[in-house]
């Protein structure tokens, strides 16, 4: 039975070679905790953010190579915590969804559409599930820990709603880049490499490098937003700038915050006051578990025992 057991070991082992990359060029770029990443991890990743940002190609190789050290890193971070919570499983009904909204954002109209661009562009399907896995996950577990902590003063809200002149309501069209750094001194550095991207690639295809909030699916998009909804510290930024142009960063207690104002217009309508008050509830929401995401994600990171070749 031994001998058995070992033939078949060993058939596994030599068919696994004729269609794997050689031993000696396999080699580790980068370790977290026990979990190693090596040059094939990180050329799927190069051809997995391409293929899913196109515009990541007017990057030299050396920038989209960081990106996805950077990529991989974040992901065996959250894989590692979340798995000491839950197995990752997602429902196929959301995985369904989120794949649906990522082609539908590249020009894409179908699932066999997008397979058979990810094929023509060497990258599987079923990793690109996996991946989606893990960021459904994590979003899952934020919503777990820190569900209990969300707090929502609706009576404040229904008071701004009834100050809203219906007549006229200003309505902002705004896109997001969420970010963290370990140090004071690393902002203008970071804040200078996001200026560089956008100025390389756009704000859209920055936002879904660099930023750490689930918008970044979206290209950072928050769709329109009644002005009335923001912080007063976030309406006075906003105020001075023009259509096109992304803020300084503005400090929260989750991170750092780039808003970019693609659109504005005065709208003269009648407000449904009750559906108002749920999308300021769930825009509310939705701000308060991106702060904790941050946060808890900076904590892990900063406990990760992370080794770079």
């Amino acid at each position: 039975m031994k001998q058995f057991l070992l033939n078949i070991y060993l058939i596994l082992f030599i068919n696994m070679i004729s269609w794997s990359p050689a031993l000696s060029d396999v080699f580790i770029i980068a370790k977290v905790n026990q979990e190693i990443i090596t040059n094939i991890d990180i050329d799927f990743e190069k051809k997995y953010l391409v293929s899913l940002n196109p515009n990541l190609n007017k990057l030299d190789n050396k920038r989209i190579t960081e990106y996805a050290k950077n990529s991989l890193i974040n992901e065996k971070i959250k894989k590692i915590e979340i798995e000491k919570n839950f197995e990752i499983k997602p429902n196929e009904t959301l995985l369904s969804n989120v794949i649906a909204d990522i082609y539908s954002s590249i020009g894409i109209s179908s699932l066999s559409e997008f397979e058979g661009y990810l094929s023509q562009n060497e990258v599987d399907i079923k990793r690109v599930k996996e991946k989606i896995a893990i960021e459904i996950a994590w979003n899952d577990l934020i919503v777990r820990i820190f569900n209990n902590e969300i707090e929502i003063d609706q009576d404040l809200m229904s008071k701004e709603l009834e100050k809203i002149d219906e007549k006229k309501v200003e309505n902002l069209l705004l896109s997001e880049i969420i970010f963290s750094i370990n140090e004071k001194k690393e902002l203008e550095l970071k804040y200078e490499s996001i200026k560089q991207s956008i100025k390389e690639i756009g704000f859209e295809e920055t936002a879904r490098i660099y930023s750490l909030s689930d918008s970044k699916k979206s290209g950072g998009n928050l769709g329109w937003i009644y002005k009335n909804q923001l912080s007063k510290e976030i309406k006075d930024v906003i105020d001075n700038i023009n259509i096109g142009d992304f803020t300084k960063p503005i400090v929260t207690s989750g991170g750092f915050l780039i808003l970019k104002l693609n659109d504005a217009k005065t709208e003269s309508i009648k407000i449904d006051k009750d559906a108002q008050l749920k999308k300021m509830i769930e825009f509310e929401r939705e701000r308060q578990l991106t702060r904790f995401s941050t946060l808890f994600y900076k904590r892990i990171y900063n406990n990760a025992e992370i080794n770079e070749k």
